[in-house]
Order: structure tokens, then sequence, then C-alpha cells
């Protein structure tokens, strides 16, 4: 069993570096340079994370009124730098660690929580939201692997009452929290888990006053260095942005049920392996009803036949993710136990932070809820599979193949900005003028690279002669130029394949749920566009 167990856990170890392999040289993506830019700062004021500023939102603003993570990601990176540089590959390289780290988690909980270890773990992998994610250097992957071993040994420590067991678990919520802040609802979901479990209050709960002292240390030093705690700003800060942009709750709530269901797309082909027909035809009724619901919020603007397909999927996210938060519930009423309350608080408890607590939803806050979801799937499709003949392996294939192609179109919208680039500098490097741009994520990570300065919308500083890009699908664009041109711009298209994360024009939003209710659109993708401006 050893042997059989060790042999199992070493293919998931090679699948994850097989499937993330061709994704090495991704170029930075998104807030990749916000964490490159925090762990360079790291490198050379290890006490200093956030002493800098950065042009993120059109004028300087000090970095820790910008990042929303805390810095333990940016500790890491600078580290694997020390040894391997700042490149993309060996960026990415240093990425495989959690992302392997992750896998194993899932794969050991799995084994405790559903009999199926490998099985859990290459369906962990091969959902859209931990390959995409995975592909990035920032802070998701490392907070779902620090989240699934904290959780592992937390209930191992039960079980064995071992209290260096619990000791390391409460340890590595606290890093858990210190990656992502939140890590921190981990304290409140292992402590009901532990009332539950033991039917009393038991001293094995002070462990986790330990995560709770950590984050209260870092709010204090944060305050005392920065002026207002971090932890607290980040947690007052998605109430304010929300309160700010007036969402409908109705519409976000929507939008949450498509980003679940579209985030872990690969659940849908195990459902013809669930238990009852009635819940193949209570999705088909519930796709149906979603569809003008969907029609009239996105449809708008698009042609008939793109805003059919859009619709259609749309519809069938959400489906999908009506069906997750139902499985959840599930189990737990049929199951009753602390395990299966365990795994439906950590779906509902990812979905109402994710889906609610947010301004702008983003495929990456589902991403903990990932390891919950495939294990549920598989608790409640092996019995059904088992005596009817049927495999739980068969799904895995078509889960892979879609995880991998949204993958590689996420990986080719990345290299358009990294292709744009290099290209504006090979033909501006050399004019008389300075080259401005409007556009963030990696796309200023490297037009800044070879001294092209970002638009101060506070300090303008764009004198005659100089030149001015405009990164059309990008953050932050006022999509006309600030200052007088002498004509009409040059535009530059970078075409996209068939399938996209971000096109605001398609209602895809991976990153934010602002370009659309979508996290990621099977269509005619338009291509990315920008505009050469030669200042008057």
């Amino acid at each position: 069993m050893k042997n059989s167990t060790t042999r199992d856990a070493f293919f998931a170890v090679i699948a994850v570096i097989a499937a993330l392999a061709p994704f090495l040289n991704k170029a930075f993506h998104i807030d990749d340079p916000l964490f490159l830019w925090i762990a360079q700062q790291v490198s050379q004021h290890p006490a200093d994370p956030y002493g800098f500023s950065v042009n993120w939102y059109g004028s300087a603003m000090p970095m820790f009124s910008v990042m929303q993570n805390p810095p333990l990601n940016a500790y890491y990176m600078a580290l694997a730098a020390s040894f391997f540089g700042w490149s993309e590959l060996a960026m990415h390289g240093a990425f495989l660690f959690p992302a392997v780290v992750a896998v194993l988690g899932t794969f050991f909980l799995a084994q405790r929580l559903s009999d199926s270890p490998l099985l859990g773990a290459l369906l962990m992998l091969f959902t859209p939201v931990f390959l995409v994610s995975a592909t990035t250097i920032m802070c998701d992957v490392w907070l779902l692997a620090l989240w699934v071993w904290s959780v592992n040994y937390w209930l191992r420590g039960l079980e064995l009452h071992n209290y260096w067991l619990l000791l390391l678990a409460s340890l590595l919520l606290a890093a858990a929290a210190l990656t992502k802040y939140f890590g921190a609802s981990l304290v409140p979901l292992l402590a009901v888990y532990t009332l539950v479990q033991d039917r009393r209050l038991t001293s094995r709960l002070l462990f986790l006053l330990i995560p709770v002292a950590v984050i209260g240390i870092y709010e204090v030093m944060t305050k005392a260095k920065y002026g207002q705690g971090l932890f607290s700003g980040a947690m007052i800060y998605p109430w304010e942005a929300t309160a700010k942009a007036e969402k409908q709750l109705s519409g976000q709530f929507l939008t949450g049920l498509s980003f679940t269901g579209g985030c872990l797309f690969s659940a849908l082909f195990y459902a013809p392996l669930l238990k009852s027909q009635k819940v193949i035809i209570s999705g088909i009724a519930i796709f149906l009803a979603l569809l003008p619901l969907f029609y009239l919020g996105i449809a708008r603007g698009l042609t008939w036949r793109t805003g059919a397909a859009v619709t259609a999927e749309g519809a069938l996210f959400a489906t999908i993710g009506i069906g997750i938060l139902a499985l959840a519930v599930a189990d737990v009423v049929q199951q009753k136990t602390a395990d299966s309350l365990l795994l439906g608080l950590w779906v509902f408890g990812t979905f109402f932070f994710a889906a609610v607590m947010n301004w702008s939803i983003t495929s990456r806050t589902f991403l903990p809820m990932a390891p919950a979801v495939v294990i549920l799937l598989l608790r409640r499709c092996k019995t059904f599979a088992h005596h009817n003949g049927l495999t739980l392996w068969w799904p895995l294939l078509p889960a892979a193949l879609v995880s991998l192609l949204i993958t590689t179109a996420d990986c080719k919208l990345a290299d358009t900005a990294r292709l744009a680039s290099k290209s504006f500098q090979n033909r501006f490097r050399n004019q008389p003028g300075k080259v401005w741009f409007e556009g963030h994520w990696g796309f200023q990570y490297y037009m800044e690279q070879w001294k092209a300065k970002p638009v101060d919308w506070d300090q303008r500083g764009i004198i005659s002669s100089d030149l001015l890009i405009l990164a059309l699908g990008n953050t932050n664009v006022s999509r006309t130029p600030p200052v007088p041109t002498t004509g009409p711009p040059e535009q530059v298209n970078y075409p996209q394949l068939l399938l996209a994360t971000m096109s605001p024009e398609m209602r895809a939003g991976f990153y934010s749920s602002i370009w659309g209710p979508l996290p990621w659109v099977f269509a005619r993708i338009p291509p990315e566009r920008y505009l050469i401006f030669r200042v008057e």
C-alpha cells in the first residue's frame, strides 16, 4: 500500500511538471509585475517590502495602497531570484514548486476524504482556475499549497492526538495568511470542524490562536511602518470599493455563479456519472432558465451569432456553479459528518468571499475551493460508477484538454504584451522625444524595461515630438489621447486564438469581472489593439 501511494504521488508530481513545462517562458501578466517589484524591493530592503511608489492606476501611489496582498510570496520570489535570476523562465520555474506542493496536498487530502488520491490530484491540476493560476507568479497557488497542507496536518493531528502536527498546521495557516489575507479564514473553518468533530470545547483549539497572534503582530508592525495596518486595510478595501462601484447584488451573485462554473469547468464532465437522472434534468431546466438572464445582461452590442454563443456559455457556467454549490449541500445532508461539513463550509465560504465581498470578481479568488470541489465530486460519483461498471478516469481527458486550451489562450494574451513592447522598442527607442504609454499589467513591465514611461494623469510631462502608445485592451486606459496629437493614430493589431480569458468585447474577464461576467469564452476573439499617437 505504501509503495502504491509513493508511486501515485510521484506520478502526480510528474504530471504537474509536464502540464506546466510548456508555459515556463510565459510573459509576465496581469498583476505579476506588482509581485516582481515587491520581490526586487525585498532583495534590496528586506524589512521594507512596500517602501516605494508605483504608477498602476494612472498616477504614482505608495505600493502599500496598491498591493492588497501580504508579502510572503515576494520573499519567496526574492529567494529564488538570488539563485536563478529574474527572468520569466527562472520565475515560472520557481513556481513549479508551490504547484507541486498544492497538487500533492490535494493528493493526500483526497486519500483521506475520498479514497481516490491520484484522480483527485490530477483532476485538481486540470481545472482551468488552477492550471491558469499556476502559470502566473502571483500569490494564489502558494496560498492553495499552504491551505491544503494546513488542513491535512490539522485533520491528522486531531485524529492522532498529536500536538506537533497541530502546531505545524497552525504555522502553515499563519504562513497562508501572510501569503494572501484570505488564508486567515482557515481559522474559523478549522475551529468549526474541531468543535463538530469533538462535540465539545477542547484545548486543541488554542493552537488556532497562533495564526491570530501572527496576524496581530503583522498588523502592528505594518501600522508602525506605513501608518496603517495592512491587514485591516485589506479587509476594509473590498467593502469600500463595492460601495463605490454600486454593484447590484443579484448581478454580482449571477457573475459569481458563472465564475464558479467556468473556473471549475472540469466538473461538467462528471455530470453523466451523477447518481440521479433528476439531477441532469434539473440542470437542463436551470440552464434554460438562465439563458434569458445572460442574454439580456451580456449580449448587448454583440452580433446575434456571437451574442448567442456568449449567452449559452454564461448560462452553462452558472448552471455548473449552481450544481457545485448543490453538491456541497447534498454531501452535508446525506453524510452528516464533520468531514462533509468541512467541505461544505470550505466551498460556501470561498464562494461568499469571491462573489459577494469583492467589488470585482476574479477567478483567482475561487482557486481555494478547487480541492474541496474535486473531493466532493469523487465522493458523489464513486458509488454510482462502481455499481455500473464505469470508470471515473475518462472525464479527466476532456478536462485536461479544455484546461490546457484555456491556459494556452491566456499565455497567448500575455505574450502579446511582450511582443508589442519589443516591437515598439525596435521602432522607437532612438526617436528624439520620449515614449509614453497608457496601460499597465505585463505591458507596463515590458515597456518600462526599455525606459518608456507610463502617463501620469496628475503630472503628464508630455511635450511636442513625444510619442504616446495606448494599449486599448489593457487597464486604466483613457481610450483617447490626453494631449493634442498630429493626426489619426497608427493602429497595430495582434490576433488572438478562438478562446480568451480577457476580452471586454466578448465579455470575458478571468482576472476581473469588470471585463465581463465570464471567466473565459470560446468565440471569435477580436485582436489586441495598440494605437500610436505623435504629440502635436
